[in-house]
Formats: structure tokens, C-alpha cells, sequence
């Protein structure tokens, strides 16, 4: 059976939480394009050496800027220091164990009531947060923590910083290995935490992909074809 019910208002702490889950949702997504940029680009030395070669500088400079921008945007996301209260997945936590009661299935029910394609199953099927749903993702964020301890330490030793040490001496790559697996995993991690917050608040899943995130393919075999017809 389907219904509408009035328009419904906002409150103060629902749109403060609508802010923080976009932008900390977009900045994962975000992280995640440019560690799949990262990862194609570093795979296509192995069968597009040759196309990569066209324009060596520039492919190797971007390859390294998506690498620099993966580790950033995860290094702001997970940063525990919490230095003038940022926005970080530790005080979006927080703030929803602060405010439970906008993820209460009557909550819920005010806020998805009034649209036009409201079915009573969303109800029925509704999830709330509770401080166990809670625990349980900083218990999944504490699972990456050597991950995330790494991701500091690139960031403030050779990213955001130089540090000495690591500029003429050891190799950060060698100390503290980072491999795209354990990177992706805090990108999942990341974004199945926040997805099980805007299901509980409006019964709604982030795709995690991007528009056209296969245009990097076009451009190499564009750049093949180009070296092909010029050697005829």
C-alpha cells in the first residue's frame, strides 16, 4: 500500500548529518577514482609501455599525483588527532552516537513518508543505528589500523612534509610498504560504513563507481591506434 504524507522539515541535526555524510562520501569515492587511476596506469607499463613512452613526463607525473591524492584524502578522512574537531570518519561517528534518534525507524519514517514513490516496505525493511551498529564500524576501522598508521606516516613524512630522513637516507616505499590491496580495503571499508548510515536515514546505497572511469582505456588504445597508422 502506498501513501504520502506532508512535506517534512529538517531538523537541525539531520541536515548537519546530510553535510558530513556527503562530503565525507564524496571525498571516499573520490579516493577510490584516483587509486583505480593509479593502479590502470601502473599496469599499463607492463602492455601499453610503448603508448605511455609517447608522453613519458606526463604519465609519470600523473601516476604519482593519483597516488599523493589516494593517500590524502584517506590520510584526512582516518587523521585521529583531531585538531579543531575536523571532519574525519572518527567524528561522524561520534556525532551519530550523539544523535541516534534520527536513525530511529519513526525518524525515518517522517522523513521518507512524503515522497512519491514511498512504499510501506521501506518500513518494514528499515534498519535502525544503534551504539552496537556503531561499534561494530569502529571495530572494522581498527581492522586497518597498520593501513591507516602508514597512511599518517607518508603523509606527514613525505607528502604534506620532507622529512630528512626519508629524502636522502631510507626509502619510505622499503619502511612502510603501502600495496593497492590494503589500500582498496580502507576504501571499502570507508564507504560500507557510510552506506549503512544513509540506509538507516533515508534507504539510500552509494554506487561506488564513477561516470566514465573507462576513459583511461580509450585514451591508450586511441594513443595505439595513432602509433599503428604513423608506422604504415
Amino acid at each position: 500500500m502506498k501513501m504520502t504524507a506532508p512535506e517534512y522539515t529538517l531538523t537541525k541535526e539531520e541536515k548537519r548529518f546530510q553535510k558530513y555524510h556527503h562530503r565525507l562520501m564524496r571525498e571516499t569515492m573520490i579516493a577510490r577514482a584516483h587509486l583505480k587511476l593509479w593502479e590502470r596506469l601502473e599496469n599499463y607499463k607492463s602492455d601499453y609501455l610503448g603508448e605511455l613512452n609517447q608522453a613519458r613526463h606526463f604519465f609519470t607525473f600523473t601516476t604519482g599525483a593519483h597516488l599523493d591524492d589516494t593517500l590524502l584524502i584517506l590520510s584526512r578522512i582516518l587523521d585521529k588527532r583531531g585538531r579543531d574537531a575536523p571532519l574525519t570518519i572518527w567524528t561522524f561517528l561520534n556525532f551519530a552516537e550523539q544523535n541516534l534518534e534520527i536513525f530511529s525507524t519513526p525518524a525515518f519514517k517522517k522523513r521518507v513518508g512524503h515522497k512519491a514513490h514511498y512504499d510501506d516496505f521501506w518500513i518494514q525493511e528499515h534498519t535502525p543505528i544503534t551504539r552496537k551498529e556503531i561499534n561494530e564500524d569502529r571495530k572494522k576501522l581498527t581492522e586497518v589500523e597498520s593501513t591507516i598508521s602508514k597512511l599518517m606516516t607518508w603523509r606527514d613524512k613525505v607528502i604534506a612534509h620532507i622529512d630528512r630522513r626519508f629524502l636522502i637516507g631510507e626509502s619510505i616505499s622499503k619502511k612502510y610498504p603501502l600495496q593497492y590491496q590494503e589500500l582498496q580495503r580502507v576504501v571499502n571499508t570507508l564507504a560500507e560504513i557510510l552506506n549503512r548510515y544513509s540506509r538507516a536515514y533515508e534507504s539510500l546505497q552509494y554506487y561506488e563507481g564513477f561516470p566514465n572511469e573507462d576513459d583511461v582505456q580509450l585514451i591508450m588504445d586511441c594513443i595505439r591506434f595513432y602509433i599503428q597508422e604513423h608506422n604504415k
